[in-house]
C-alpha cells in the first residue's frame, strides 16, 4: 500500500508519544491502579465491557488514548516479573534473566508494539477506511499504541503465564505438547487480532476494518496444520 507525500506529511504531522509514556517518567502522584486493575480483568474475562468503558471514557475526557500510566506501568511490572520466575525456575544466570527482560519488554512489548501501532495509524488515516462526514477526524498514534497495549495482555497470559504453568504438561508427550504448545501460540496471536478489531471498532468514524481480524483466521488454519508437525512452543518457548 503506498501512501503519497501527502498522506504521509499529514499523517506524521500529528504523530505523538503517548501521554502514558510522557508522564511515566514524571512520576505522577495521582495513580489510579485500582482501575487499571479491573480493566486487566476485564480485558481478559469480559473484554468487550472493557472497550465499553473506554468509549465511555473518550466521551466524557473528550480522548482516546489513556491519560494514566497505571496500566502501562502494571503490564511492564508483569512482563518483568515473568522474566524473573522464568530465569529462577529453569536456572538462568543473572545475564541470561537481563536478556530474557529485555526481550520481553523492549522487543516483544516496546519494539512489536510500536511496528503494529505504527502500520494501523498508517492504514486507518486513509480515507478509504473513513466515513465521508468523518474524514479529516484523525486517529491518534498514542490511542493506536493503547490498542496494542490493550491486547498485548492476552499474549501475557498465554504464553508467559499459561505456558510456564502448563510446561510439565507439555513435557509429558511429544503429541500432547504439539496441541498444548501450539494452541496457546495461535489463540495468543487470534485473539491479539481480535482485541485489536474491539479497540478500533470504538472509533465509530472508522468504516470497514474487518481485515484486522484475517489473523485471528489465519492463526485457526495454522493450529490445525501444526498439528501435523510443527512444534511453536518448542521453536519459540523463552524457557529455552
Amino acid at each position: 500500500m503506498n501512501l503519497g507525500h501527502n498522506d504521509l506529511h499529514q499523517n506524521f504531522s500529528g504523530f505523538s508519544l503517548p501521554i502514558v509514556l510522557r508522564r511515566l517518567f514524571k512520576t505522577p502522584k495521582n495513580l489510579d491502579f485500582e482501575t487499571a486493575v479491573w480493566e486487566m480483568v476485564h480485558l481478559i474475562f469480559k473484554p468487550r465491557k472493557a472497550f465499553r468503558s473506554f468509549y465511555y471514557q473518550r466521551q466524557t475526557k473528550h480522548q482516546w488514548a489513556r491519560d494514566d500510566p497505571s496500566f502501562f506501568i502494571l503490564q511492564v511490572g508483569l512482563l518483568t516479573l515473568s522474566s524473573m520466575v522464568w530465569s529462577v525456575v529453569y536456572g538462568h544466570t543473572f545475564f541470561g534473566f537481563l536478556r530474557m527482560m529485555i526481550n520481553m519488554i523492549f522487543v516483544d512489548f516496546f519494539l512489536y508494539g510500536f511496528i503494529v501501532a505504527t502500520i494501523f495509524w498508517l492504514i486507518l488515516n486513509r480515507p478509504t477506511f473513513k466515513f465521508r462526514s468523518a474524514v479529516e477526524t484523525q486517529v491518534e498514534w498514542a490511542y493506536c499504541f493503547d490498542v496494542h497495549c490493550n491486547a498485548f495482555l492476552i499474549i501475557w497470559v498465554a504464553l508467559y503465564f499459561m505456558q510456564f504453568l502448563l510446561l510439565p504438561v507439555i513435557h509429558l508427550h511429544r503429541w500432547i505438547g504439539l496441541l498444548v504448545g501450539n494452541a496457546l501460540y495461535c489463540f495468543a496471536f487470534a485473539h491479539y487480532s481480535i482485541l485489536t478489531f474491539y479497540g478500533y471498532s470504538q472509533m465509530t468514524f472508522l468504516k470497514n476494518i474487518q481485515f484486522i481480524l484475517f489473523p485471528a483466521l489465519t492463526f485457526t488454519v495454522l493450529f490445525f496444520i501444526s498439528l501435523f508437525g510443527i512444534d511453536l512452543s518448542s521453536l519459540l518457548s523463552f524457557y529455552r
